[in-house]
């Protein structure tokens, strides 16, 4: 994208993120109003404090379409769901003793995981903009697996309760899930401009190498942060079929992707990305190129050397 074009889109990105900042601090009174109704009030009926947050999310959503264009009505109604969402679950959590205290943290962990996303994006590819950046509903795969982990959680509280609040695990699993996402949150707004949701096949300009903040940790902190997150999650809600499965399935994904990843930012960066790689590991356990699929990218960065040298200067 041009500098004109950019400039020109500056006014509406501004715009959108103002909104969508406004969404996000609508939280902080929801969460007091939640702090007022179970601690000061001492009510303890859900159902009304459900409804509460209900009317709340109509209003905020009336106020939102009023003053929102037609395209952005729906990413503003899913990041005002979003917060609806992290405020009730965070009265939840710390204003009543809920035995489904971990389904909460659930919900809130995975509210900032979609809506930080989309500010990514927001911020960085505002070009590029739209609902689905949300990563809502990525792929059926995503949708399934999120269902299912919900319901092995949700089943295994209401039958298995005191299975389910083994301190150990949840203790474990929390400090995987804060950090894992810690580190995808990192490589979202260190790499800025230089990360995309999708692997690219050709360099554009400007596209840097960046081997600083959580890059210096892990060379693919994004994927590690998701993995650790991912897995972090139905490790603390003690979920051993969701753990197995996902650890499975994620190690599967993140394998293939990352031999991908690697052989395009060997084109792309050549020696630099070679010297960057020897001293930063990936971190995923047991995820690495091995022999063979070393000498595979090497034999692809030298035959592409000459094009990428003169393609980009």
């Amino acid at each position: 994208m041009d500098e004109k074009t950019r400039k020109q889109l500056l006014p509406k990105r501004n715009k959108a993120r103002n909104i969508h900042l406004l969404i996000i601090i609508s939280s902080i009174p929801q969460i007091i109003l939640g702090f007022i109704y179970y601690k000061i009030c001492l009510f303890n009926n859900h159902i009304y404090f459900f409804l509460i947050n209900l009317t709340l999310f109509l209003l905020i959503s009336l106020i939102i379409f009023l003053f929102s264009s037609s395209p952005e009505k729906k990413q503003n109604l899913i990041g005002v769901s979003l917060c609806i969402i992290f405020s009730f679950s965070i009265s939840m959590t710390f204003f009543t003793s809920s035995k489904y205290y971990p389904l909460y943290i659930y919900f809130i962990t995975l509210c900032i995981y979609h809506y930080t996303e989309y500010f990514s994006v927001l911020l960085y590819h505002f070009e590029k903009l739209n609902y689905e950046y949300f990563l809502i509903d990525q792929s059926i795969g995503w949708v399934i697996a999120t269902l299912v982990s919900f319901l092995e959680t949700f089943l295994g509280i209401y039958y298995f309760d005191k299975y389910k609040k083994i301190k150990i695990f949840f203790i474990i699993g929390f400090i995987m899930m804060v950090f894992g996402q810690f580190m995808r949150i990192g490589a979202l707004y260190t790499g800025k401009k230089n990360f995309t949701h999708r692997i690219q096949f050709d360099k554009v300009e400007g596209h840097k190498l960046i081997t600083h903040g959580v890059f210096a940790i892990s060379r693919h902190p994004s994927y590690f942060g998701f993995y650790l997150w991912s897995l972090g999650i139905e490790i603390m809600c003690c979920n051993p079929l969701c753990s197995i499965a996902f650890a499975v399935v994620l190690f599967q994904f993140f394998k293939k992707r990352i031999l991908i990843e690697e052989q395009t930012l060997i084109q792309f960066f050549g020696e630099e990305y070679l010297e960057y790689k020897a001293k930063v590991g990936i971190l995923i356990p047991f995820i690495h190129l091995g022999k063979e699929k070393e000498e595979k990218s090497l034999e692809i960065y030298h035959k592409n050397k000459n094009i990428n040298k003169s393609t980009f200067s």
